[in-house]
C-alpha cells in the first residue's frame, strides 16, 4: 500500500452490514486490515498518524449516518464507496460514492508556544513602505510619523505608538487620540503576526478604518499591512483566509510540527515527540 500523506487520495469499499472495509480492487491492504481490527497499528512500519487520523474519522463518519438528516447509507444497499482526501495534517476530506459529505478540520493550536499572543514586544516591520494601490498596500513601519491633522501626530517607536501633542487639545481629544494609539498598537502587532485580531477591540475599529482610509487603504476589500492580508469582516478587521484565530505563520509552524509527527509510523513514534 501507498504511505498516506499529503494530498494522498484513497477509495476503499464499506460494507455496511459487516462493517468493514475492503480495498477497491480486492487487494491486501494494510490499513483495511488495521480498520477492520486484525492489524495493530504497532505491528505496522507502513502505517502512520495520517492512518490513524482516517480511521478515527470513517468511524464518526459511519456513527453520523442519520444525523442532521442525512442517510448517507440505505436501505437495501449494502456497498458504498469511501474517498478519503488528506488535504494536509489539519484537513481531510470524506465522500460516499463520489459525494463529498464530511470536511474534518482538526486545530494545531495545542502545539502554539508558550506567549505566542504578545502586544508588548518590539514591532518587526522596520521599512516604511508607502500607500501603493496597485496591491491596496502599505508598511505601518518603526520611525513612521502621522499627522492627524488636528495638532496631534502618532510616531510608530520600537515598541509602542507615541502621541505627539498630547495634552493640547480638549480633554475628548486626548481621550480619542490616546483610543488611537492603543488600537494602532494592536493593529501594528497583529499585521506583523504576533497577535491574533481579537487584541484589536471593537470600539477602536472605527478610527483605525477611519485612519486607513485617510492614508489611501481600501478597507471595503482585501489589503495588505505589514505583509499580512487583511479583510473587514462584520466591522471587524481579520487576516484574510485565517480560520484559525492564530496568527497564520504562527499557525503553520505548529501544523508543520504536527504534520511531521503525524508522519512517524505508528509503531515508533511517541507522542513525547510532540512538543512545542
Amino acid at each position: 500500500m501507498d504511505i498516506t500523506g499529503i494530498g494522498s487520495v484513497q477509495t476503499y469499499i464499506y460494507n455496511s452490514q459487516t462493517g468493514k472495509l475492503s480495498s477497491k480492487d480486492g487487494s491486501a491492504d494494510e490499513f483495511v486490515d488495521y480498520f477492520n481490527g486484525t492489524l495493530s497499528g504497532d505491528s505496522s512500519e507502513s502505517l502512520n498518524g495520517y492512518d490513524a487520523q482516517k480511521k478515527y474519522n470513517i468511524e464518526r463518519l459511519i456513527d453520523l449516518n442519520g444525523a442532521w438528516g442525512k442517510n448517507w447509507f440505505q436501505s437495501g444497499k449494502d456497498e458504498y464507496e469511501i474517498t478519503c482526501e488528506i488535504v494536509n495534517g489539519g484537513e481531510s476530506s470524506y465522500s460516499i460514492n463520489g459525494k463529498k459529505v464530511l470536511t474534518n478540520y482538526v486545530a494545531a493550536t495545542h502545539l502554539l508556544p508558550p506567549g505566542w499572543e504578545d502586544t508588548k514586544s518590539p514591532y518587526k516591520t522596520h521599512q516604511t513602505k508607502a500607500y501603493d494601490p496597485t496591491t491596496n498596500s502599505m508598511n505601518l513601519a518603526v520611525g513612521d510619523v502621522f499627522d492627524l491633522g488636528n495638532g496631534y501626530k502618532l510616531r510608530v517607536g520600537e515598541d509602542c505608538i507615541e502621541t505627539i501633542g498630547y495634552g493640547t487639545g480638549s480633554k475628548e481629544d486626548d481621550e480619542r487620540v490616546l483610543h488611537l494609539e492603543y488600537g494602532l498598537n494592536a493593529l501594528i502587532h497583529f499585521a506583523d503576526q504576533q497577535c491574533s485580531a481579537l487584541a484589536i477591540f471593537p470600539e477602536h475599529t472605527p478610527m483605525l478604518l477611519s485612519f486607513l482610509q485617510e492614508l489611501g487603504i481600501d478597507t471595503s476589500r482585501e489589503f495588505t499591512l505589514n505583509e499580512t492580508k487583511c479583510i473587514v469582516e462584520n466591522g471587524k478587521i481579520q487576516e484574510s483566509g485565517n480560520k484559525w484565530v492564530v496568527p497564520s505563520s504562527t499557525y503553520q509552524k505548529a501544523l508543520q510540527q504536527y504534520e511531521e509527527f503525524l508522519s512517524q509510523p505508528l509503531s515508533s513514534r511517541q507522542r513525547s515527540s510532540l512538543k512545542v
